[in-house]
């Protein structure tokens, strides 16, 4: 009998780097003690947790406007809860293109306020548009404080890594 690949948990983790931040905007530092961002995905709890750069965030989406850097200040961090709270079964065909709502919070230290977003779960296809070990998570957030402002990033999951002590 074949082992399913159950994804309860799911970390992502951009380290401080002095060259993206050198591009990210001239004369800028950030604290090199912290992560860019950090992403802790509970899929069985049903929570999302970001925390990250404001500034590397906003340079990272590409549809951004220079307004969008002076929203927050600093480091912002993100709890947002996931409907349905559910484990994923990687090699369920049905797991294929999911979507989750996402509602929270998002605080920059001076500021507390609402968001609400998408985070899907999509198998990543390849060149010859077949499904295969690669997954792809796509986090959408908008805070509700501010019209047309998007965060976005898509986070890659490569299944053969994934470890059932560690998940």
């Amino acid at each position: 009998m074949k082992k399913s690949s159950v994804l309860k948990q799911f970390k992502y983790l951009i380290p401080s780097s002095a060259l993206v931040l050198a591009g990210m905007k001239k004369n800028y530092i950030a604290n090199g003690h912290f992560p860019l961002m950090k992403v802790a995905i509970d899929f069985g709890n049903g929570v999302l947790k970001l925390e990250g750069d404001w500034q590397f965030m906003m340079a990272k989406n590409r549809h951004n406007e220079a307004s969008w850097f002076s929203h927050h200040r600093k480091r912002v961090k993100i709890e947002a809860a996931i409907y349905p709270a559910m484990t994923l079964d990687l090699d369920d065909p049905e797991s294929d293109g999911l979507v989750f709502p996402l509602e929270g919070k998002i605080e920059d230290g001076n500021h507390l306020g609402s968001c609400s977003g998408l985070l899907a779960v999509d198998n990543v296809r390849g060149n010859d548009g077949l499904t295969g070990n690669r997954w792809s998570f796509s986090l959408y957030l908008y805070d509700a404080a501010f019209d047309d402002f998007e965060i976005k990033f898509k986070l890659p999951l490569y299944q053969t890594l994934l470890n059932e002590t560690d998940n």
